[in-house]
C-alpha cells in the first residue's frame, strides 16, 4: 500500500464503496426483477453477496497490497492456519446456538439433518465469502484503535448497513423484522467472527464459521426475544474479548 494512503482512509473508502455497490445492485433487482423468480434475480443476488469480496480484491490490487489475483486468492484462501483457529471456527456456532438454547430462545424447524448438508454448500455464496471483505480486508484496515471492542463496534455498524439493501428485497427474510434486534444479532456475530480472525491468517476459518451458522438455521432459528438476545450478545462480547486479550498477552 502506498505510504501516502493511511489504512484508515482505505477502510473508509472500502466501506463506502461496498455499501454503495450493494445498494445499486439491490435497486437494479427491485426495478427489473421485483418478483424474485428469474435467473437474473438469482445471479444479481449472488453478486450482492460477493461485493465485499470483489471490492476487497479490487482495492488490494489497486493499492498494490497484492501483485496479482493469484496472490490475492493465495493470501485469502491458501494460508496455513493453526489448529486453534479451526477449533474456534467450529466452536463459534456452538456458542451462538448453544447459549441461545440455554436461554430458551431457539425454535427447532423440524427439518432433517439432510437439509443442513444440502444447504451448506450454498451458504458459501450466500454469506460465507463476504467474510473476505469484512474480516480479512476491512478489519485489518480499521487501524483507528488498537482496542478490539471499538473496532468491532465500527465494523458491526458497517456490516449492519450493508445488510439493509439485501433485506429490502421482498422475498428475503431478515433475522428479525425489528432493526434493533437484528443489529444486536449482527453485533454479536461481528465479535465472534472478529475474534476468530485475530487467530487466523486468511479468511477460510471465518468463512467456515459463517457457513455453519447460516446452515444450522435450517434446523433451528434463534428467536427475537430482546432480553435473551441482549444476554447472548453480552456473553459473546465477553468471551471474544477474553479470547483476543489472551491472544495478545
Amino acid at each position: 500500500m502506498s505510504k501516502f494512503i493511511s489504512k484508515q482512509s482505505v477502510a473508509i473508502w472500502y466501506a463506502l464503496t461496498a455499501l454503495l455497490a450493494t445498494f445499486l445492485v439491490g435497486q437494479v433487482i427491485l426495478w427489473f426483477f421485483p418478483d424474485g423468480r428469474s435467473m437474473g434475480t438469482s445471479l444479481l443476488f449472488i453478486l450482492m453477496n460477493l461485493i465485499p469480496l470483489i471490492v476487497a480484491a479490487v482495492f488490494s490490487l489497486v493499492l498494490r497490497e497484492v501483485n496479482s489475483l493469484g496472490e490475492f486468492f493465495k493470501k485469502v484462501f491458501l494460508q496455513k492456519e493453526s489448529s486453534l483457529s479451526w477449533i474456534l471456527a467450529f466452536f463459534i456456532p456452538v456458542i451462538y446456538y448453544g447459549i441461545s438454547i440455554l436461554l430458551m430462545n431457539v425454535r427447532f424447524t423440524g427439518n432433517s439433518l439432510l437439509a443442513f448438508f444440502i444447504y451448506f454448500p450454498w451458504t458459501l455464496l450466500y454469506g460465507g465469502l463476504e467474510e473476505v471483505g469484512w474480516r480479512w480486508f476491512l478489519q485489518d484496515h480499521l487501524s483507528f484503535s488498537k482496542h478490539f471492542i471499538p473496532k468491532m463496534m465500527v465494523l458491526s455498524i458497517v456490516w449492519f448497513l450493508w445488510h439493509i439493501p439485501i433485506y429490502q428485497l421482498p422475498w428475503i427474510t431478515a433475522g428479525s423484522s425489528n432493526y434493533l434486534i437484528f443489529y444486536l444479532m449482527i453485533l454479536g456475530n461481528t465479535f465472534l467472527f472478529g475474534a476468530l480472525k485475530e487467530y487466523s491468517k486468511g479468511a477460510v476459518p471465518c468463512i467456515l464459521a459463517h457457513m455453519l451458522i447460516d446452515s444450522l438455521a435450517v434446523l433451528m432459528l434463534v428467536q427475537s426475544s430482546l432480553t435473551q438476545i441482549i444476554l447472548l450478545v453480552s456473553f459473546e462480547i465477553l468471551v471474544t474479548s477474553w479470547l483476543v486479550a489472551i491472544r495478545k498477552s
